[in-house]
This record gives C-alpha cells, structure tokens and sequence, in this order.
C-alpha cells in the first residue's frame, strides 16, 4: 500500500550559527611572569635521582608558560609580549 504513504513533509532543517565573544576575566588574561632562573655564578651537585624530575619540571613549566601565552595573544592579541631570549 504504496500509494497512500504520506510524503515526508517536514521542513528543511535549517543551522544558524551567531558569533559569540565571550571574554575571559581580566584575571585570566593577565600574561604570566617567567621563573627566575638560577644564579649563574654558582654551582651545585643534583644527584641524578633529582637531575631527571627536575628537568621534567623545568621542561613543563616551560610548555605551559608558553602556552598560556599564546592563549592569552588568541584571546587579546599584543597583550603578552615574546619573552626575552635565553643567554
């Protein structure tokens, strides 16, 4: 019975996408501050049980430092200037 099928007559769906900004607080876009670095005019002895989690600190305060720099310049771009070079 073919014939006395209804034809789908629901309306086209239809997607409206609306640009939000949505702003961070102002405490969140604040650039973060690098870590002091370690005096230079110095040495020290780090027992290699110590030498290798502390490298894995250093390694991801760097990523997440940077990071949240770049975020910071794609939420607010020119607020976090590029860090000095190391020397």
């Amino acid at each position: 019975m073919a014939g006395c099928a209804k034809p789908d007559i629901r309306p086209e769906p239809h997607v409206v996408a609306v640009p939000v900004k949505d702003t961070p607080p102002a405490d969140l876009l604040t650039c973060p501050e690098p870590a002091k670095p370690f005096p230079t005019d110095a040495t020290a002895t780090i027992p290699e049980s110590a030498r290798a989690p502390l490298k894995g600190l250093a390694l991801g305060y760097r990523d997440l430092f940077d990071r949240t720099r770049r975020l910071i310049n794609w939420i607010a771009p020119g607020s976090c200037p590029a860090p000095a070079p190391a020397k």
